[in-house]
């Protein structure tokens, strides 16, 4: 079955706009509670604790509901019975590419250095942080408001379903990296060229596979990929710091 069909067989499944916007703002307290505890702790600027705390809690609100009032409209959802089969099934596929194209890729061409300022950030940022924030909400962000939102568009628009489909997966995506772009200069002191080849070819990447488990199986697949790009990472990455150390 492809795609198109599916999506206006949904249209008749589609979870309704209320009770999917508290839900989903709800499943992403956690998120804003681990990423507000880490910025506290390591993030040092001009912003207040209370400033940043309601910022996480306004793009919360706002994200969750653009994407109930975008995905009700297009027939996107949350669950399907096949959600986690296929985050699981993508989110490895998607992690293993990504490990080939950071250790294979990235490392090689960058000098100690700056690998270990790259790991000492994703150390500082914390694990329940990346699970929660960018595993929950950044796919509340792209795939749940952003993906919903340009498909919904480009159907009002008449540009055709394959058309909103295709493109909106390839414009959320691409967003996704370059949204990423500035957090090089957090993790570098002298970004390299490569860097930036590695945010903007693996975010994309990552994207597109959570793109294909959301239009699949709705949003919790797309959680599910994201969560385990961190959990299959995260323990590579802890392996070989610990081995580093003892070198």
């Amino acid at each position: 079955m492809s795609y198109i069909q599916l999506l206006c067989q949904r249209k008749k499944v589609a979870m309704m706009d209320w009770s999917s916007w508290i839900f989903v703002a709800v499943i992403c307290l956690p998120g804003v509670y681990f990423m507000y505890h880490a910025e506290k702790i390591h993030v040092k600027d001009d912003v207040t604790d209370g400033q940043r705390l309601i910022a996480h809690l306004l793009t919360v609100i706002l994200f969750s509901g653009l994407g109930a009032f975008a995905s009700y409209r297009v027939g996107f959802y949350f669950y399907s019975t096949e959600a986690v089969i296929t985050g699981f099934i993508v989110g490895i596929i998607c992690s293993t590419i990504h490990l080939l194209v950071y250790y294979g890729y990235l490392k090689p061409k960058i000098s100690p250095n700056d690998y270990a300022e790259i790991e000492a950030h994703y150390r500082q940022t914390g694990i329940l942080s990346r699970v929660f924030y960018g595993g929950v909400i950044e796919e509340v962000i792209f795939r749940w408001s952003l993906l919903s939102l340009f498909v919904w568009i480009f159907q009002l628009v008449g540009l055709g379903n394959h058309f909103a489909l295709n493109t909106s997966i390839f414009i959320t995506s691409l967003l996704f990296a370059v949204v990423h772009i500035p957090s090089i200069k957090l993790v570098a002191t002298k970004p390299k060229k490569e860097m930036y080849i590695y945010i903007i070819v693996g975010n994309t990447w990552v994207g597109l596979c959570a793109s294909f488990a959301f239009i699949e199986s709705g949003l919790l697949a797309a959680i599910v990929v994201h969560i385990l790009f961190h959990l299959t990472w995260y323990p590579i990455q802890s392996f070989l710091h610990y081995r580093y150390k003892a070198c």
